[in-house]
């Protein structure tokens, strides 16, 4: 008896597990457009996050801001390459940009939303995808730390060789 319950309560179980991703709107249709967004903008395309102390890029990495928008296509790298394109651009533009930590791209959850579950004002190209993070993986060195922009969770069981795109984000006062 305990066995006919076990198996035919898992789809139940996993059905109820998913009710947690559907029950978010999307962010498009929560957040108010009318309301000023929580970061200071600026026409260069960065966000200051005066609450975190962060400046970010407010599109991924591989595009440029224009008239408000993310024009080109975000580069999607391998971790090392990533890492390495966020050195070279800070180099570059002579300041200090590099890729987030997990902690970082995690302040810029949308708790009540997802699809994406960041301010699309803010960030007007973000894709729905695993965005890369500086953080390492406690699960070896073959792994590292992503953020899933559908719904801002993290996870640090990503294979280091996946191309992912990134964002950059540098402290508000270097």
């Amino acid at each position: 008896m305990l066995k006919f319950l076990s198996a035919s309560m898992l789809p139940l179980l996993l059905l109820a597990g998913c009710e947690r991703y559907s029950s978010l709107p999307q962010c498009s249709s929560v957040l108010d457009m009318g309301k000023p967004v929580a970061m200071a903008l600026d026409a260069n395309g960065s966000a200051l996050d005066k609450a975190e102390d962060l400046r970010w890029y407010r599109c991924s990495a591989g595009q440029r801001f224009s008239n408000g928008q993310c024009v080109g296509e975000a580069i999607a790298l391998t971790r090392q390459d990533a890492l390495a394109y966020a050195a070279e651009f800070a180099a570059r533009a002579g300041q200090p940009w590099r890729v987030p930590t997990v902690g970082e791209m995690g302040t810029l959850k949308q708790s009540q939303c997802s699809n994406p579950a960041l301010d699309t004002r803010i960030f007007p190209g973000i894709q729905i995808t695993n965005y890369w993070t500086s953080s390492t993986s406690l699960n070896g060195p073959s792994m590292g730390c992503t953020i899933y922009t559908f719904n801002g969770n993290s996870i640090c069981k990503e294979v280091v060789s996946q191309k992912r795109p990134f964002l950059l984000v540098m402290d508000a006062a270097p």
